[in-house]
């Protein structure tokens, strides 16, 4: 590192910073200040990462702009630019929590969704004890029935009359409608679902 500047002003290291593009001046800047504006900014932020990146934004930014900018007090241009970044730190900050929330909120609600197969198994589980409240013949036949059969082909099976099939189907249905008439609810939305 050139010591050249080690005594000068920070306003002619700006200058040079400013006029003939020197590297040296601009390290000398950084080496004054990074510290100083480091404690500042961790004092607002209270986060070192974020408080470090806000130091290397405002130096990468003085040093881009040197052609554009005349400052003509050193400390207090750079303080104030620590400033303005750690109020622009804050608003993305808040945006991004804001961000957050939304996603937090919406990941909830499809969570809630997700639970579907949870109230399917609990439907099946009622579903198959409300079956062990059938007699055996009415069970049978409803379960005939659900695997696609006719009433005339489980009469022909179970050699009872069609006319008894319809009745089995009716207490069937009638004893499986009162015992899960709770997840009826349940039911509407897995009907709308699938």
């Amino acid at each position: 590192m050139d010591s050249t500047y080690s005594t000068c002003s920070d306003e002619s290291i700006l200058r040079s910073i400013h006029e003939t593009d020197d590297e040296f001046a601009f390290a000398e800047l950084y080496n004054r200040y990074f510290r100083l504006l480091f404690n500042y900014a961790y004092g607002k932020v209270n986060d070192q990462f974020a408080a470090q990146e806000i130091i290397q934004e405002l130096f990468v930014n003085v040093w881009q702009q040197r052609h554009r900018n005349t400052i003509q007090c050193c400390r207090s241009y750079l303080f104030s630019s620590v400033k303005n970044l750690i109020i622009s730190y804050y608003r993305k900050e808040f945006t991004r929590q804001y961000h957050y929330n939304q996603w937090e909120i919406q990941t909830r609600e499809s969570s809630e969704l997700t639970d579907q197969p949870l109230l399917t198994a609990d439907l099946q589980n009622r579903y198959e004890q409300g079956l062990h409240l059938l007699p055996p013949k009415c069970r049978e036949v409803f379960l005939l029935s659900r695997k696609g059969q006719s009433n005339r082909e489980i009469a022909r099976q179970l050699e009872i009359s069609e006319k008894t099939v319809e009745q089995h189907m009716t207490k069937a249905l009638r004893t499986l409608k009162v015992y899960l008439k709770e997840h009826f609810v349940h039911i509407f939305l897995l009907i709308q679902l699938f």
